[in-house]
Order: C-alpha cells, then structure tokens, then sequence
C-alpha cells in the first residue's frame, strides 16, 4: 500500500510542513459571527440537542455503548453553543451530573476485566472528547479529573493488549450490523463489534486527553494502539468507515503532538483509499468498506470534512480543501433534518441511482456530530498566517477580532457573487487568500471597484494591499452546469452542489435537474436520482 503511493506523498510533504510550522490558525470561536443558513442551521441543532432524549438521566443509560450517548451531546452541545454564542443550561447540568454515573474505577459501565468491550471503548472515546472540547472552552480543572480516570483505568490499565486486537480477516466475518453497531462476539480477551474498528474511535478520544494529559503511560498505550491500527487491512476486514475516519482525524492530531510526520503520510495513504473504496458518489460514505449495500453515517462524513481540512492545513494542497466543500454542501447538506438532527441515507450506484432516506434521524450518535460537523465550517470561515488573512470558504459572517474586523456577504453557492468589507485592520493585515474554485467561469475580482488580477498561490488568490477600513473586495463568477463520470455513470453540478431528479420517471432533460440538497432538506423517503447514463 505504502508504495503505491510513495511517489505522491513525498511530493506533497517535500513541498509542505505542518500546519503549525506555516503557522495556519483558526479564530477563537468569540472573534467569529456565523450569519445565514449556517446560523440557521447550528440554531435547529442545538434546539434539537436540548430536547427530552438528552436530558439526564436518559443520556447516561447507554448500556450497549458506555459513555458513548452523553460523550457526543457535551461535545455538540460545547461546540454549537460556542460557534452561535449561546449558552445552554443543559451543558453544565450534564458536566455537574456526570460523577454520579461513574463505577468506582471511574469510568461508565462495567468492568469487564479481563476481558476488552471495544464498544466502551469506543464510547469513552466520545466522552474524552467532548470533556477535553468542554475543558477547552471553560477551563475546568474538575473535568480534567474524570479524563484522567478514564484514560488511566480503562485505557491505560489495557497497555499490551491493544497489540492483539483481532484484525485477520476471518476473524472479522460478520456481515450484519445494524445503525448502532451491536456485539458480533469475542475473540481472546476482545469482546467485538460489528462496528469493526471501533476501537480506534477510543484512539482518537485518548489522543484528545493526552494533549492536555501528556503522560507517558499515555503515549506508550497510544503508541501501541497507533501501530495496531496501521496493520489493519480496511478493506480486507471491511473496517468502519467511521472508525477508520476518526482514526485518522486522531492520527493528524497525534503527528502534530508528537512531531512524528510519518504519521501524516500514514494518514494520507490511508484518505485516498477511503476516497476510491469507501466514498459515495454524493461525498458521504459507505458504513463499512466493501458494503455498498449499506448506508450514509453522518458521523463519519464530519469525520471525512475534518481530515479534509487537517490534510489541506498541513499540506496547502488545494484538492483537500476542494474534497472538503463538496463534502460540506453535498454530503453534510442533505444530512441534516429538518427538526436539526441528522440521519443516514443510502448509498446509489449503478444498479440503483437513487438517494434516499434510509433513517430518518440517527438521534443517538449523527444528530450531535453533526454538531461537530456544523461548528467546524464556522471555524473554518477565517484563518490567518502572519500579516495574512485567508478566507477558505464563500459563506456569510463576519469575522469581529478587536484589531480585524472583516464581513462577508454571499449567497454562494446558490449565486456567484462574494463581497468582503473591512472595517477594522489594526492587525496591519496585508495579503487577502481567496479560494480558486474549479468549478467557477468568469470571473472578476474588484478592489474597490476597480478590477485587479491577484497572483495565484496554491489554489488561491492572494489580494496584496495594506487593508484599510472601507475597503471592499468583490467576486463575480458563473456556476454553470458541469458534470463528471463516477463508476461508468454522470454526476451532474450547478458549482460544488450535485443535482439530481426527483421520482424515478426515465425520461429527464437537463431543464429537470434541481439541486440534491434540497430534494433531500425534509424528512421524507422521496428516492432522487442521482446518478445518469
């Protein structure tokens, strides 16, 4: 596998460095205002995540996966408050509440020494994540505490078994599994989940806890469980897509922790198998390699969205950024519900091109990543480097530092106009990065309504002026009817946003394509399709 791809990746890191030797930074959360259908959009969820079902005690009753249930709602509810500016009592509540639900050891559920349950696992996994976002956000030295005991004594406590963690083939047979993964039986000392790999989601959650645990009994457990996952055949065992998306999101974070780079190459063979056999044609993922018969995990389309973007940050290649915003309109855009949770769709093909609803709202795991999902594009939105400011993404909002203060207006990508306003740049901003889209004719760029022709850097525009209050960058652009060919089929675009056809009449023309995302933006089982000889 390494060597097929050897060539690309020594290219692509000769030519890079980490994203935080470039010195690439998102803006605190306080310093950006999301406006538009995105403020919608974070708005519903977190309506949605402060609903009857996530209120205690219920959120702590996850039998079937420990800490999975209440792990996921802090973090949503952490990152939509803080992307909207809005505190929820809720949040607080399940911190303070959490203690009470901890077993002697310190962790939720049973002891199952000595044997492993990987779906715990997997399920403290999500807890110390939302507990190290949630200590991010507040500071709480309480919450660190119960990091601390979940990664000591459920983690920890395992070093030297993570090794034998079962990845042969015909020792991961199972071809069931249902949405919310259930135990496929055990192997050794591993009691196994259909969920195949899971036990890398609780990888990537302990890698979250040694950035602000960095002990070495830590980084020795994490080390161990690092190697066993890059032996692990994803597609011969038909691995989660989920699973192995969180793993690699963990992986980025880990190289950036440790200095290894070796990991980002690692990450980067293992995303463009996960492109060519584990990605739909609508940007979403199939749930387990070589199940095309399966369904859509918005889970693991956040997943897919974050290591985008870490794999554009750490290497300014362009294509990553452009996989991450067909991931965002197509795959996240017609993911989300209209009552603000997520659910899962299908997966077309050849045999059968049509999206539809396959679960309504996954509300016990999709509907709080998707959380995760909406926070990061307004992360996203602004990034700096030095004196430079980048724009990664056309989207409404405003970027409200106390020494920058920048707005921009767009409907994109339902039209092709962009217009970026300063009206504070005491940051002595002088390099303005705008992105290069390649599925965008005719465009012009005006400064001050003058039309300029910016240089352009790694698939972007770099505007070069010592902003000033008053100053007003405008784009136009055409987003005109495009298509390209996946698995001997055409995917049809207006821009980045797939179209397809409601119904499943054979007879079309092109006047009938509208876009997928809102086809699919209500709850019912309408089937769309998508893909077209």
């Amino acid at each position: 596998m390494k060597h097929k791809f050897s060539l690309l990746l020594a290219a692509i890191l000769m030519s890079a460095c980490t994203c935080e030797e470039q010195g690439l930074s998102s803006f605190p959360a306080s310093e950006v205002v999301v406006s538009g259908p995105l403020a919608q959009r974070i708005q519903s969820n977190l309506a949605r995540l402060q609903d009857d079902i996530y209120q205690p005690p219920q959120v702590f009753e996850d039998k079937n996966w420990p800490g999975d249930f209440v792990g996921r709602t802090i973090l949503g509810l952490t990152m939509d408050s803080e992307a909207i500016h809005q505190e929820t009592t809720l949040l607080p509540m399940l911190i303070d509440s959490l203690p009470a639900y901890l077993n002697p050891k310190g962790y939720l559920g049973p002891d199952y020494s000595p044997s492993i349950n990987e779906q715990q696992l997997s399920g403290h996994g999500w807890l110390l994540r939302g507990l190290c976002e949630y200590y991010r956000k507040t500071g709480d030295e309480s919450v660190l505490e119960v990091v601390r005991s979940v990664a000591e004594n459920l983690f920890v406590v395992n070093k030297g078994l993570y090794s034998t963690y079962p990845i042969a083939p015909e020792e991961r047979t199972n071809q069931g599994g249902e949405a919310s993964g259930s135990i496929a039986g055990q192997v050794g000392n591993w009691i196994l989940s259909t969920d195949i790999g899971c036990v890398f989601i609780g990888m990537a959650g302990l890698i979250d806890a040694y950035e602000f645990i960095p002990s070495k009994a830590i980084r020795q457990t994490l080390d161990e469980m690092v190697a066993r996952f890059l032996e692990v055949d994803l597609t011969g065992i038909q691995a989660q897509t989920h699973a192995t998306l969180s793993a690699l999101r963990g992986l980025v974070k880990y190289a950036r922790l440790t200095g290894d780079e070796s990991l980002l190459d690692e990450t980067l063979e293992r995303w463009q198998i996960y492109v060519s056999e584990g990605m739909t044609c609508c940007y979403a993922n199939l749930n387990w390699f070589g199940r095309p018969d399966s369904w859509t995990e918005p889970c693991a389309i956040v997943d897919s969205y974050i290591v985008a973007m870490d794999l554009w940050k750490a290497t300014m290649d362009p294509s990553f950024r452009d996989m991450a915003e067909l991931i965002e309109v197509n795959a996240i855009g017609h993911a989300q519900r209209s009552n603000g949770g997520f659910g899962c769709d299908s997966c077309p093909s050849e045999a059968n091109p049509f999206l539809s609803v396959v679960i309504p709202e996954a509300h016990w795991c999709c509907t709080m990543r998707g959380a995760e999902g909406l926070s990061r594009m307004a992360e996203y939105s602004w990034m700096s480097k030095g004196n430079t400011l980048y724009v990664p993404f056309f989207r409404a909002g405003a970027l409200c530092a106390e020494d920058l203060q920048v707005e921009q207006r767009t409907e994109y990508p339902d039209s092709g106009t962009v217009t970026l306003k300063f009206f504070r740049n005491d940051r002595g901003v002088d390099t303005l990065m705008l992105p290069v889209l390649p599925w965008a004719d005719n465009l012009t760029i005006q400064l001050n309504g003058q039309v300029i022709t910016p240089e352009e850097i790694g698939g972007m525009y770099a505007i070069a002026r010592n902003f000033v209050s008053g100053d007003v960058v405008k784009l136009d652009f055409d987003l005109p009817l495009r298509s390209d060919e996946w698995n001997g089929c055409r995917r049809y675009y207006a821009g980045p946003v797939m179209l397809g056809i409601r119904g499943e009449s054979p007879e079309w023309t092109l006047d009938d394509l509208e876009p997928v995302p809102g086809l699919m933006k209500c709850m019912d089982s309408d089937r769309v399709r998508v893909l077209f000889q």
